[in-house]
């Protein structure tokens, strides 16, 4: 009887081991179905999570590892070398025994000695310096690699703000979905009075069968269309945990407003400032510097290259730590390219090519980021103006509906006249909730084309973080 007990048992203690280590404050939970955010701790989670902003820094990282490289090539070099050789052949076997201080006057009785060597062993080890004086193309190509660095943290800046404006995008949107379905709510609530009415009124004789067979397919496209906001609002919370780099499919809730966006302000100053905000900018303009330097550093393979090397030498016959003799040399070298088959003068050539062609890029790049702060401030404008169309729309829709109805019933007014108001007032609702939508996009992508976005993200994160300490 103690078998059947002991599988039980084994259970529950495996049910509460989990449970304990789920609900221990030392394992952090990820976010979840059903798990809120708002949207300074979406941002946060962006800028850690996704994908493309991690794949950003790491490429920063790496072009911070080059510009390290590149400053090493002007340091000294030290190398160690142990090796082992054994040989007969008659020269290197004379050079052997010589480095070795075992050459002695017996060997040159007999020009078999150096005929006929016999093999002979050597450990050599050796302790190399080198130091180059007068490289240019370690120069230059240290300046190259620093502002590659550079311009790839710049890089990194502009993927952080794609990253914040794809995580606002994706919280705009779940709200405007809840929007939405809070006005199919609104509408569902608004169908089932219209149906109660007309089936009292048919129940007290001064109804028609045909209004209340009008209000029940009402009722039922009403039901349809709260069906799909709920699964719009579905959608919109896995889009939002998608952008904040949660695992696929897991849905993220917005708990909170998005903080105040600013003001449009004027045009010209946007587009004025965007060399300095833009931060992809700022990195065409430090590769710009690159493709010039590239011409100079090409036209360096003109030039010498001196450097000085030293080397400490031990050699013996029996071991590597038993030395016969120790040796060492110090020397300055000079190598000049005076010829190389035209290949320098195409390489000016290509880089001088380059440097105009990444001056074509800026200046396309600089062109295209003003007509898209132009065409996000006069969105802002229009969003601005149909946003009060929308709100006005809906007071009138609200009062006609409200009129209808008790016209209807009063028996004054056909079921299908208050059915269209009510319909109208349905889609005043959700234009509205679009309009709000639209303005609060086009700020944000006013924002992200000014180069500005990224900044005022972490700005209200910080303004966020004090209101809850002060709490």
């Amino acid at each position: 009887m103690a078998e059947p007990i002991r599988e039980p048992l084994r259970a529950a203690v495996a049910a509460i081991l989990a449970a304990s280590l789920l609900l221990s404050p030392g394992v952090p939970a990820a976010a979840g179905a059903g798990e809120g955010v708002d949207f300074p701790a979406a941002v946060d989670a962006a800028l850690r999570n996704n994908a493309r902003v991690s794949a950003a820094g790491f490429e920063a990282q790496a072009a911070r590892e080059d510009a390290r490289s590149a400053r090493g090539l002007y340091l000294p070099r030290l190398t160690f070398e142990e090796k082992f050789v054994r040989t007969n052949v008659p020269a290197e076997a004379f050079a052997l025994k010589l480095n070795e201080e075992r050459l002695a006057a017996s060997d040159f009785a007999d020009v078999r000695n150096f005929n006929e060597a016999p093999p002979i062993n050597d450990y050599i080890a050796t302790i190399t310096l080198e130091q180059p004086l007068f490289a240019p193309k370690a120069w230059l190509g240290r300046g190259i690699t620093d502002r590659e660095s550079r311009a790839r943290e710049f890089d990194l800046a502009r993927r952080k703000e794609e990253g914040v404006y794809q995580v606002l995008s994706a919280y705009l949107d779940l709200m405007t979905a809840k929007e939405f379905r809070e006005v199919a709510e609104r509408g569902l609530s608004d169908a089932r009075e219209h149906h109660r009415i007309a089936e009292r009124m048919e129940r007290n004789g001064v109804g028609l069968a045909s209004d209340l067979l009008r209000a029940k397919v009402f009722l039922a496209r009403a039901e349809s269309e709260q069906v799909t906001a709920e699964n719009r609002v579905v959608l919109a919370r896995t889009a939002l945990g998608l952008a904040m780099g949660e695992p696929g499919g897991t849905e993220v809730d917005a708990v909170a407003p998005v903080p105040p966006l600013p003001e449009r302000g004027v045009l010209e100053e946007r587009i004025d400032a965007l060399r300095k905000e833009r931060t992809d900018l700022r990195a065409f303009s430090l590769r710009l510097e690159n493709a010039g330097e590239q011409v100079t550093f090409e036209k360096a393979g003109y030039l010498p290259a001196v450097g000085v090397s030293g080397a400490y030498q031990i050699d013996g016959q029996d071991g590597p730590f038993s030395p016969d003799n120790r040796t060492w040399r110090v020397g300055v070298g000079l190598s000049w390219t005076l010829f190389d088959g035209l290949r320098r003068e195409a390489a000016v050539a290509k880089a001088v090519a380059g440097r105009s062609g990444t001056r074509e890029h800026l200046r396309g790049a600089s062109d295209r980021a003003a007509f898209e702060v132009t065409q996000a401030w006069l969105g802002v404008e229009e969003s601005t103006r149909r946003l009060a169309i929308a709100r006005a729309a809906v007071d009138a829709a609200e009062e006609g509906a409200r009129l209808v109805q008790a016209r209807y019933e009063n028996q004054l007014a056909r079921m299908i006249d208050l059915l269209d108001a009510q319909t109208a007032l349905n889609g005043a609702r959700a234009d509205r909730a679009r309009a709000e939508n639209d303005l609060q996009h086009s700020r944000a992508r006013l924002e992200a084309a000014s180069g500005t976005l990224l900044s005022w993200a972490l700005a209200a994160g910080r303004q966020s973080d004090g209101k809850g300490s002060e709490r």
